[in-house]
């Protein structure tokens, strides 16, 4: 990076000679701190690891041996569970376990909790993000679909898959049109464009319940015929199978997402709330002993070393992140902060990057 800045400023250098700014700016870049997130956040554990319960010689977890360290804890967590005296607990873990895995073994609740943790530590306050969730699966009696807050990002999901499908027959009725192609199909397309555009017009503007009904009835037009040796046979396959792929589209929508009524899936949702509280708990208990078996062991990965960051560079007011002073020091320091590739960093990163920034200015 720090070489390709130099390769730029020297190329609009070039251009403008006298540029005193640009000229400046190249004298220092062998000064700028230029490193990835993850080394970032090392050098400010490293430097202030006097300021956390962790162990100064501490080393990066290798992928291997962070594995081996997973799977025992998770076995751990498990077995307690099994273990406790509490039998309303233990029942409620054999029924989290019943809803998600086979008679054979644990393997794909073991998944489930550690990608569950796995997603909760993306954010600032991975606890509380996971005591939140079983509250969304608590709905009202008069709740709809519609009002779920995670809808919407489920619509995009659809319309992206509808346009797709649609893109398809776009392609079927251009093999249809073409001089030597399958002509009837052509009208074929008019009407599957009527069709799905129908699906994408529900998705953008009608209700949950209205996008139901539009795949409980979806029902396609049958394909024109073709006379035979009317046109080449090949253009005829292609169009045949773009439209193929356009329908197995639409029977992959309504498979994920429209089998069961809006007020089935409501009550489903329901039902889930106990699971995902126990699921969560399971987390927790897997979170807590996992941090203990690394710091155990002078260990830390690359998801630690962004929260033992965030611990040195904020202090909590009022259940609320600022500043502490080190991140004032950080924020004198730099006049600047420039983010490649800003659009993959999470939460947690995004915080970070906000502590360390200076002014009112964007990241």
């Amino acid at each position: 990076m720090r070489h390709r800045l130099s390769e730029a400023l020297e190329k609009e250098i070039a251009k403008d000679p006298r540029n005193q700014h640009l000229r400046r700016q190249l004298s220092l870049v062998n000064k700028a701190q230029i490193s990835t997130l993850h080394s970032f956040c090392l050098s400010i554990v490293r430097q202030y690891a006097y300021l956390l319960d962790i162990d100064p010689g501490f080393r990066i977890a290798n992928e291997g041996e962070s594995s081996l360290l997973r799977d025992d804890v998770l076995a751990e967590v498990l077995e307690e569970a099994y273990d406790n005296k509490d039998e309303a607990k233990v029942n409620a873990v054999y029924r989290l376990v019943d809803s998600f895995t086979s008679d054979r073994d644990d393997q794909a609740i073991e998944t489930l909790i550690d990608r569950l943790y796995e997603t909760s530590r993306v954010h600032p306050k991975p606890s509380e993000w996971l005591k939140s969730l079983p509250k969304q699966y608590k709905l009202p009696a008069d709740a709809t679909i519609d009002q779920l807050p995670y809808i919407e990002h489920v619509k995009n999901a659809v319309k992206f898959s509808l346009q797709e499908a649609f893109a398809y027959i776009v392609n079927m009725r251009e093999l249809a049109l073409k001089p030597d192609g399958p002509a009837p199909y052509g009208e074929t397309a008019e009407l599957d464009f009527i069709l799905i555009q129908e699906g994408i017009r529900r998705v953008t503007n009608g209700t949950w319940q209205e996008l139901y009904d539009y795949f409980a009835s979806l029902k396609w037009s049958t394909l024109a015929r073709v006379k035979k040796d009317s046109c080449d046979p090949d253009l005829q396959d292609l169009a045949k199978k773009k439209r193929d792929h356009a329908k197995k589209i639409m029977t992959q929508i309504k498979d994920s997402f429209f089998t069961r009524t809006p007020a089935r899936l409501l009550e489903e949702i329901r039902l889930m709330a106990p699971l995902i509280e126990t699921l969560v708990e399971l987390t927790e208990n897997y979170g807590k002993k996992f941090r203990a078996a690394k710091l155990e062991r002078g260990l830390v990965d690359f998801s630690d070393l962004e929260h033992y960051a965030l611990q040195i560079l904020a202090d909590v007011e009022n259940g609320e992140l600022q500043p502490s002073e080190v991140a004032k020091e950080f924020q004198q320091k730099f006049k600047e902060v420039l983010v490649d590739e800003y659009q993959d960093t999470n939460m947690l990163q995004e915080t970070i990057l906000q502590l360390v920034k200076s002014g009112d200015e964007a990241t």
